[in-house]
């Protein structure tokens, strides 16, 4: 992941929660103060231990965190592949068995009911 380096996340350092580098500076609230018009000087005039690459590990962090899942595509049969033609072989045979059943069922004749 990119900046993984600078974000920590340790128990025992803002309850588990991911951290610039440790110093129990949370990525939220450094995601926070970003948006809330905060301007790279302005944090590092408040904050002189965090470092411009840290403001870019922890908005990395972020987009890491909120891309979507890859959701891997179906697989599309390949009809030519000889486990797709042995299937439809046995589905055909599978077939034909059953229509020769019924064909040679023998016929029942309904009861009389005297």
């Amino acid at each position: 992941m990119p900046g993984s380096s600078r974000i920590t996340i340790h128990p025992a350092i803002c309850d588990g929660q991911p951290t610039v580098r440790g110093l129990r500076i949370p990525v939220w609230q450094v995601l926070e103060w970003l948006s809330g018009g905060c301007t790279a000087a302005e944090l590092a005039t408040a904050h002189p231990e965090l470092e411009p690459e840290d403001l870019q590990a922890c908005l990395a962090f972020a987009a890491e965190r909120l891309k979507p899942l890859h959701h891997p595509q179906p697989v599309v049969p390949d009809h030519n592949s000889e486990a797709w033609l042995l299937s439809r072989q046995r589905q055909w045979l599978a077939e034909q068995d059953f229509l020769k059943q019924l064909w040679e069922r023998p016929a029942t004749s309904p009861q009389s009911a005297d």
